[in-house]
């Protein structure tokens, strides 16, 4: 069983974000509500829209660490 990983550890892939497909959906989103929002509004909704996904599980507290902080 050499290389062998157990499932019971695994998420499932159709859960996990790349920050691809949440900036794709942020973008889309926005440009529908207000095509004239500035790149520090659209950043606050991302953001957002992070923070979300953090609390629903769908992305580490890793990723939102680095997709959120600039610094």
């Amino acid at each position: 069983m050499c290389g062998v990983i157990p499932l019971t550890n695994c998420k499932l892939l159709s859960n996990i974000m790349l920050k691809g497909q949440v900036l794709k959906v942020v973008g889309e989103t926005s440009r529908g509500v207000d095509p004239n929002m500035t790149r520090l509004e659209k950043f606050e909704v991302f953001c957002r829209v992070c923070d979300g996904l953090l609390k629903d599980g769908r992305i580490s507290a890793a990723k939102h660490q680095a997709w959120t902080n600039v610094f």
